[in-house]
């Protein structure tokens, strides 16, 4: 999460998806925010009330991404509009030997304007034991982290100013969606819109994790 978001400023947005990026950031507030764990069977870093993957059976990338999956749910379930985003870093960047890395995450938009959205997003990432949380607040020029378990940076309910938007520039740190730059073409999921089965699925979901 510190390499994902600690320059989100540098992230790769095309011209093609801007005007739908600047009008969620600009009429609502919202995150961006990943289930992944390098090792979801390493509990050392988080708080009480995490969810416990100790148990859960397959690799790494299996758990997180029924982790990812079980996120989403979640938001959907708060009516918050979502979309998937493959969130990365340049390893070695602009050196011959860079290479890009991945990691799923989620844009989370505060649509109906929940005063409880902060709280929520953070409550989640602090339950799914991640580092930090990309909040970017609609009334404020520049957006923030909020760390959510113990580790150092950006520390444990610490927020940590991550500057201004700059867009259309390829960087160290950058966001994709589905494969390409950053951009909303695809438009947000809602739960509302959802299929009768898709519903009780996500409502499950929403039981177990926060039972």
């Amino acid at each position: 999460m510190k390499l994902l978001f600690e320059n989100w400023n540098k992230f790769l947005l095309t011209e093609s998806g801007l005007s739908r990026v600047l009008h969620h950031i600009e009429k609502h507030d919202c995150a961006i925010l990943s289930a992944h764990r390098k090792d979801p069977k390493d509990n050392s870093k988080c708080n009480p009330g995490a969810v416990d993957e100790t148990d859960e059976e397959g690799d790494a990338a299996e758990i997180n991404k029924r982790r990812a999956r079980d996120l989403k749910a979640i938001f959907l379930s708060m009516d918050y509009g979502v979309t998937r985003v493959d969130g990365s870093y340049i390893e070695n960047f602009k050196q011959s030997d860079a290479i890009e890395v991945q990691e799923d995450s989620i844009f989370i938009v505060n649509l109906n304007d929940d005063p409880e959205f902060v709280r929520n997003v953070a409550e989640m990432s602090e339950k799914f034991c991640q580092d930090s949380v990309l909040i970017i607040p609609k009334d404020e020029d520049e957006a923030h982290l909020l760390g959510t378990n113990k580790s150092e940076y950006p520390g444990y309910n610490k927020e940590e100013s991550v500057g201004k938007l700059v867009m259309g520039k390829e960087a160290e740190f950058m966001t994709r969606v589905k494969g390409r730059p950053f951009a909303f073409t695809e438009g947000l999921e809602i739960y509302k819109d959802l299929s009768r089965m898709e519903k009780m699925a996500i409502d499950a979901i929403k039981k177990r994790i926060l039972k």
